[in-house]
């Protein structure tokens, strides 16, 4: 069976690693904000994965057969450029840097190039570079329906209806959509009701978004 090899396209273009890298990484992170200091931090949202590959190593010293290379009979600079116009080159129908596919086995990361490092690790007598180190790092892109699909529908950030089951009271919900029942009588003001003590079920009530 043949090596998998970490790939990466864009467009129609696509980038294979000589050797595949000894790691990735993955970092997501969520964003709170601290509204007053007598209460915790508050959940903004959830922030854009960012993804990792430390190295990708080039070598043009003849230690790697030349099938695997990336360009054929190329020189270190010849595939870092073509690694670039994978990654990192303007996108004139776009206008923007393209959208990157990162595929390696069952990791597949879709997102835009933050950052391309490299770094030169060995020279011929001339000083052309024979060896060669490139790290990148990108971060998620998400389609608009893709968004909508990891939405957390629970979060206070949403407009909810809610409709009223027997026993739900106003402080509860307020509690269940926004972690903190002290919301009830804003919520109460904003959708006309005269008593927040009696609920009746089947009654369709609106939780917006709201700011301390």
């Amino acid at each position: 069976m043949a090596l998998e090899k970490l790939k990466i396209k864009s467009k129609g273009k696509e980038f294979a690693a000589m050797v595949n890298p000894q790691e990735f990484s993955v970092k997501d992170s969520i964003k709170y904000s601290q509204t007053n200091e007598s209460r915790s931090p508050k959940f903004e949202q959830y922030e854009g994965s960012k993804f990792s590959v430390p190295k990708i190593f080039l070598d043009t010293t003849g230690a790697i057969p030349m099938e695997h290379w990336p360009v054929k009979n190329g020189s270190i600079d010849d595939m870092i450029t073509a690694l670039k116009k994978v990654v990192y080159d303007y996108d004139g129908d776009s206008h923007e840097p393209p959208i990157v596919e990162v595929i390696w086995g069952s990791n597949h990361f879709k997102g835009r190039l933050l950052t391309i490092d490299t770094k030169f690790t060995l020279f011929d007598n001339q000083g052309s570079p024979l060896r060669a180190e490139v790290q990148l790092e990108f971060t998620s892109y998400d389609t608009m329906k893709e968004l909508e699909a990891k939405a957390n529908k629970h979060s206070p950030d949403l407009t909810h209806i809610i409709e009223v089951k027997s026993g739900d009271t106003l402080p509860n919900l307020c509690n269940k959509v926004y972690n903190d029942p002290s919301y009830y009588m804003q919520v109460a003001r904003i959708n006309g009701l005269s008593s927040f003590c009696r609920l009746k079920p089947g009654t369709r009530l609106v939780f917006p978004p709201l700011v301390d």
